[in-house]
């Protein structure tokens, strides 16, 4: 596959997973049909097993980015938008041009 092709990793996948897991999964459309369902689903295990390492509490709140300041909509929207594509992405860029819309409004309409 094409490097241009690829999706960018959340910063969830970077942290459950490891060079070797995504040897693994590249690898597995090699790998005969027979042995691809048992190499899939060990590289998700071995995710799995990673993430919850990553919450040893059950009420421990991750914070992916270290910051402790509140996510608008905006941020949150600018942020999946990379992991979309086709209309799905062309959704999100609306809805992104209607907050900034929104924020030029605000603008005019505030009395200072």
């Amino acid at each position: 596959m094409n490097q241009q092709e690829t999706t960018p990793m959340t910063d969830l996948d970077q942290m459950v997973s490891d060079d070797q897991i995504q040897i693994l999964k590249a690898a597995i459309p090699y790998v005969p049909s027979s042995g691809q369902r048992l190499l899939s689903i060990y590289s998700k295990v071995r995710e799995l097993q990673n993430t919850l390492t990553l919450f040893p509490q059950q009420n421990n709140d991750m914070r992916m980015c270290g910051s402790d300041t509140e996510m608008q909509p905006l941020d949150i929207l600018t942020e999946i938008r990379p992991f979309c594509s086709g209309p799905t992405q062309g959704h999100i860029d609306q809805i992104i041009q209607m907050f900034a819309m929104l924020q030029m409004l605000e603008l005019f309409q505030d009395p200072e």
